[in-house]
């Protein structure tokens, strides 16, 4: 990634809609609905971990202390239903876009594959399409969050 003048980071795999198009967002509205997507792998491994209830205990040679004035399990059990409300959105934002092709929608906007990366990987539509679909997406994705 290149640094720009101003001392930000610019993002070269993205290109930003202009006010000509149809799925035009604000510049601060689309990075939103991008960096949202890039934390889909992060939300769904930390889904996928073991749960366990005993990560609130802290054990001492004489006794056992928990780690707060709270219930673990339950603290837990609302940061896993956050996780996966955020999973869903996308999931489903995915679903309404591209119907049953909503996977290589989410390999694409997630995982930050290109075209040709998914084509790779047998992609069943065209790079037109693709983009279009993905450009929309993320416009959905925007006005969601």
């Amino acid at each position: 990634m290149a640094v720009g003048s101003r001392g930000y980071v610019k993002m070269p795999n993205e290109r930003i809609p202009t006010k000509r198009s149809k799925y035009y967002l604000p510049k601060e509205m689309f990075l939103t609905a991008v960096h949202y997507c890039r934390q889909y792998p992060i939300w769904l491994a930390e889904l996928d971990l073991v749960f366990d209830a005993r990560q609130g205990l802290a054990y001492d040679k004489d006794k056992i202390q928990s780690s707060g004035g709270y219930d673990s399990t339950s603290s837990m059990g609302i940061q896993r239903a956050i996780m996966s409300r955020k999973l869903d959105l996308v999931t489903d934002t995915a679903k309404e876009i591209a119907g049953h092709h909503y996977k290589w929608l989410i390999l694409g906007a997630c995982y930050n594959l290109t075209y040709y990366q998914l084509r790779e990987r047998g992609i069943p539509y065209g790079k037109n399409l693709y983009y279009q679909m993905r450009r929309k997406f993320f416009y959905e994705l925007a006005h969601k969050i």
